[in-house]
Order: structure tokens, then sequence, then C-alpha cells
């Protein structure tokens, strides 16, 4: 299973960033997310952190204009991403209430060559409309990481119903470079991924196969060869580095790893729809 599911792939759902804390702009920018709200039915929110992050003298302040932002907004959780190196900055945030729940790599393919591919004996097609369903059963039951699934205070029946969601709008796609594959028969579907394709590159966005299958290697194989065929040379993807059967799967089709990222949730202590809230000092 892999998924690359990044704030700059939501389409028409633009967020408002502006400052967290209008004393200290140099924090960064938050902002709603209106894709995920749409899913989820609160809303949750993303702060990028800025050209003069916090410290270790910031943590009380910190704490109070995340707070102050929540209540403000209705927002029950905020998300941030860390350079894995900047650990002081990362030990700031946890101070400052946030939890780590992933770790995220991101995948790259610089030269995408067939002759490099094994033989699979399967053919991957384009997505009909009676695989739509089968598609959004896999989407449903089978995914176990990504920020939301991996956060213990989120339901996960909500984290899953983003990925169902997902895959319904990458199949009604008007995009010609928006393109969903599958493995298997008209309505039969053991796995289906969905690509991004720009120029000649692809950006492999969201994919799985079904539950007890065992053509995950073949589900990927066959998607590079197939977009191949389309003109594509390079090859990225976004992952969480706890899907270690997903990161073998790349390495083994030559993929290299760069740009680890710390995931952090900072949970309001006022959310509704949260499971296991910790109180807040």
């Amino acid at each position: 299973m892999t998924s690359s599911l990044t704030d700059r792939h939501m389409g028409s759902f633009k967020a408002a960033y502006g400052p967290l804390c209008e004393s200290r702009p140099g924090w960064g920018l938050v902002a709603a997310l209106p894709w995920d709200e749409a899913v989820f039915g609160f809303p949750v929110s993303d702060l990028r952190l800025g050209a003069e992050p916090p410290t270790v003298a910031d943590i009380a302040q910190l704490r109070e204009a995340l707070a102050s932002y929540c209540e403000r907004t209705g927002s029950e959780l905020v998300s941030v991403r860390v350079p894995a190196p900047q650990t002081r900055l990362s030990a700031v945030l946890v101070g400052a209430g946030f939890l780590y729940v992933d770790f995220a790599l991101l995948a790259t393919l610089p030269k995408l060559d067939p002759a490099s591919l094994h033989e699979t004996g399967f053919t991957l097609r384009r997505a009909e409309p009676a695989d739509h369903e089968a598609i959004c059963h896999i989407c449903e039951s089978v995914f176990q990481f990504g920020r939301y699934h991996t956060d213990p205070n989120f339901p996960r029946e909500l984290a899953s119903r983003r990925y169902v969601q997902w895959a319904r709008r990458a199949l009604s796609a008007s995009d010609q470079d928006d393109v969903v594959f599958v493995l298997g028969a008209p309505g039969k579907v053991t796995g289906f991924m969905h690509v991004a394709l720009h120029e000649s590159s692809a950006d492999l966005r969201l994919g799985a196969v079904a539950s007890g299958s065992s053509l995950g290697f073949w589900l990927y194989t066959e998607t590079l060869r197939a977009v191949h065929g389309l003109g594509v040379r390079s090859v990225s993807t976004g992952i969480s580095a706890a899907n270690v059967r997903v990161m073998q799967v790349y390495s083994a089709l030559g993929f290299r790893f760069s740009q680890p990222e710390l995931i952090l949730h900072w949970h309001s202590p006022d959310a509704a729809h949260l499971i296991g809230k910790v109180r807040r000092a």
C-alpha cells in the first residue's frame, strides 16, 4: 500500500494560510484543510513552520497560540512536518503537546528503465465504472498507514473514509493526467494505483491490493511499465517509513529514499470527535 496524499494535491480545496501567532510571524503559517474537513465533518489544520520556529523558551506561548487558534477555528487537531535531523525543534513541539504520529519519506526513481522490470504475466488496465465499488472497498478495508491511521487519537473509520473519498475523486477526475490503473477483471479488482502524470514524470499517489492478496509487487511493477508506455521517465511518491512492506517493494524496484520528515499532531483539548485525548496542563 502506498499513499502520497499531500496538501498540494487537494485540487480546488485551497487552504488559506495565516500566522499562527501574530506577534511571532516567524513561527510559521497555519490553515484549516477544507478537503479533509469535507471528509471528516469537522476542521483539522496544517502548520507550516517558518524561518524562525519556536524554541524551548517559547513552549508555553506556543501551546497558548495553538489552543487559541483551535478555539477560534474549531480545529480538532493541527499537524506539522519537521525535517528528521531537526531533533531540537521536534523536542520543542513535543514539549508544547504535539504527538509523533508518522515518519515520512520521499521515494524517487529518477530513471525508469522498463528493461529492469520483471515479467509478471499480469495486465494492468485503466479503471472502468464497474471497478469503482471494488476500489472503494479496498480503500475502506486495507490501509493501516498514513498520519491519520497511525494517530491513536483519530477514529480509524474516518481515516479510511479519507482514502475512499480520495479514490472517488480520482475515479471521477476529468483531467487526462489523472489515471487510475487496476489489476483484475472488471468488477473483480485485486489492486489499484492512482497516478498523476506531469510531462515525463509520474507521482504514485494512492495504491493498494485487496486484503489477503500477494500481488503488491506485481501491481507496482506493472504500474511502472504502464507509465513508461505513456512517456514517463521518472517516478516519485511519498510513503510512511512504518510501511516496511512497501518500502521493500520500492527498494527492489530501484527507488531511492530521501527527505525524511517527522509528522506530529497537536490535539485540541476541546475536540469532540477524537478519542483517548490527553488533558493538558
